[in-house]
């Protein structure tokens, strides 16, 4: 890990999604397997024949808090608002230490629904403005979609070992839940129904992650919940746009730069949704790194519970982790983190359990 003044902690998370509204509920609920899908209040699917077959219910998995009719940007920040404050709220972080912080948010990835609503430009002022935190010192959005938590993560980490701020908020939201969205994602074939049997349950969430130098948050009696052992991103040459299967280069790439060749994997987290293109994807990175895998005792992937939550799942994944550490049910202190993006982006994670806890 280095230097102890150079290593970075998970100081707090917090987590909104279908099954709790927070992380202790949240991760409680995937550990046990409790799924909240059911038909969505309006939206049906098209027939495999939309001129003569009747439309269909769609199973999702909505955030129960939020108005289900409640569209557009404003869900998001529905969304957003209750762990960003609920996670400085844990931490006990005056508004005068902002200046010194940085926030680096993940926003779902541009579709035809999203792309126009100019999200990377526009949504932390107003999130800022609404919630009265106007001054962290770096703040940045990126609509980098499932994969873009863990690349935030790792940049956080170079912002905080280089001393450029004394924390880091990393956040993820994403909605799949929106109108317009859902329509463009049934007539692409993503999302599970009687018509497509290899798509996803969508789903929403947004989580938060809190970090700061493991030697600065002691100084603060912060608990160091886990430390970040090494991040590494890569890119798929065929996405699931290309109507290819993946070649597992991208996931294998990211996987290589997180993972110690010599180091076994005991617990894997991961955002496998139902679709066959990440299953094939996972099985051929498990047979070309065949030498780190052996031992894998777990693997997680909570949309069996929430659904697909796009681009907050790898704050789920840390938060999950986080929360099997504290309590003691981990099957490994050393886990492995992977997320994969629609657009071929691959972002792998290790974090370690601290020995504080």
């Amino acid at each position: 890990m280095g230097r102890q003044d150079q290593v970075v902690a998970v100081t707090g998370s917090a987590v909104i999604s279908p099954v709790g509204l927070n992380a202790k509920q949240s991760c409680a609920s995937i550990r046990a397997g409790v799924a909240r899908f059911a038909a969505h209040p309006y939206y049906e699917c098209a027939g495999l024949d939309p001129e003569w077959d009747e439309e269909e219910p769609l199973t999702a998995a909505l955030v129960p808090s939020i108005d289900p009719y409640l569209d557009g940007p404003e869900r998001l920040f529905s969304l957003v608002i209750p762990p960003l404050t609920d996670l400085m709220s844990e931490a006990k972080l005056k508004r005068k230490e902002l200046k010194s912080g940085a926030l680096l948010l993940a926003l779902p990835q541009p579709d035809k629904v999203i792309k126009g609503w100019s999200l990377e430009k526009k949504f932390i002022p107003e999130l800022c403005r609404r919630t009265g935190l106007d001054r962290f010192k770096i703040s940045k959005a990126s609509q980098a979609g499932h994969a873009g938590m863990f690349s935030l993560i790792q940049e956080g980490t170079a912002i905080l070992s280089s001393g450029e701020a004394e924390f880091c908020i990393v956040g993820g939201v994403d909605s799949y839940l929106l109108e317009e969205r859902l329509e463009f994602l049934d007539k692409s074939w993503r999302i599970k129904s009687g018509k497509n049997v290899d798509g996803y349950v969508p789903g929403e969430a947004a989580s938060m992650i809190l970090l700061e130098r493991a030697d600065k948050a002691k100084s603060r009696n912060r608990p160091v919940l886990a430390t970040i052992s090494s991040c590494g991103t890569g890119t798929e040459p065929q996405s699931i746009a290309s109507e290819k299967n993946s070649s597992g280069a991208g996931l294998s790439e990211a996987i290589g730069k997180a993972v110690d060749p010599e180091t076994g994997i005991g617990w894997v987290l991961c955002d496998l949704n139902g679709e066959s293109y990440r299953g094939f994807e996972w099985g051929v990175v498990q047979t070309r790194l065949s030498k780190i895998f052996p031992d894998v005792k777990r693997v997680t992937h909570p949309a069996d519970c929430i659904g697909d939550v796009g681009a907050a799942t790898g704050g789920v994944l840390v938060s999950c982790a986080v929360e099997a550490f504290k309590r003691g049910y981990h099957p490994s202190e050393n886990p492995l983190l992977w997320t994969a993006s629609d657009d071929g982006l691959r972002a792998a994670l290790r974090i370690c359990r601290s020995a504080n806890e």
